[in-house]
């Protein structure tokens, strides 16, 4: 079958485009340069080193603010556990005794000696009260002495408070009023003491105390 057109003008019109093409790339390659100079020319600067990376920065996510109720409920929880383990690790004391009361003061002598001890601490001697203490109740026992058989004693007492107890502006005469104190326990003990009549005297004298038979 013959073929519409000449194989040799095919192979013809082949070469040509070929050769076309060729001179094409020539020509371009031509043109490039490579060159500081020439890209100096064009305005690109061949030394110029790659910029650098700029870090890119991302923004940091916040922490979600805890509400306070949460954070309460958390802080009792952990109280509540607290105390829990150390309630359960704490032993519970032994109750203590109940002290005893003190027994009341006891008081010698007559009414009006037992109100003069009972205000004992507030007793000044510096201006001579005691004696006023001695010659009221010298007035006192005369009238009754029946009823002062325990004054020695609480006179004693009194002496012996005032010897003790420490000295201010106001007790300059403790060291008095106690000499004066045992002086009338002396005496009122020696004015209520029995006295023997002469005749159960001389009975005694002649009494013998022997030995119980056996």
């Amino acid at each position: 079958m013959p073929y519409p057109y000449p194989a040799h003008e095919t192979q013809f019109i082949g070469s040509e485009y070929s050769q076309v093409v060729d001179m094409d790339l020539c020509d371009l390659l031509q043109t490039m340069r490579l060159d500081p100079s020439y890209a100096a020319e064009q305005g690109v600067n061949m030394l110029k080193p790659a910029e650098e990376a700029v870090p890119v920065s991302f923004p940091v996510p916040q922490s979600m603010p805890v509400p306070e109720e949460a954070m309460a409920l958390e802080d009792v929880n952990y109280h509540s556990d607290t105390a829990s383990e150390s309630s359960d690790l704490q032993v519970n004391p032994p109750p203590l005794p109940n002290p005893e009361p003190e027994p009341a003061p006891h008081w010698y002598g007559c009414a009006y000696l037992q109100v003069i001890q009972s205000q004992l601490d507030n007793c000044q001697t510096t201006c001579g009260e005691y004696l006023d203490v001695i010659f009221t109740h010298r007035e006192i026992l005369y009238s009754y002495p029946g009823a002062h058989t325990e004054c020695a004693r609480a006179f004693t007492d009194m002496a012996y408070a005032f010897e003790k107890r420490a000295w201010r502006s106001d007790r300059e005469a403790d060291v008095e009023a106690v000499t004066s104190f045992r002086h009338e326990a002396w005496v009122i003990a020696s004015s209520l003491a029995p006295v023997q009549s002469p005749k159960s005297v001389n009975n005694s004298s002649y009494v013998c105390h022997g030995m119980p038979m056996m």
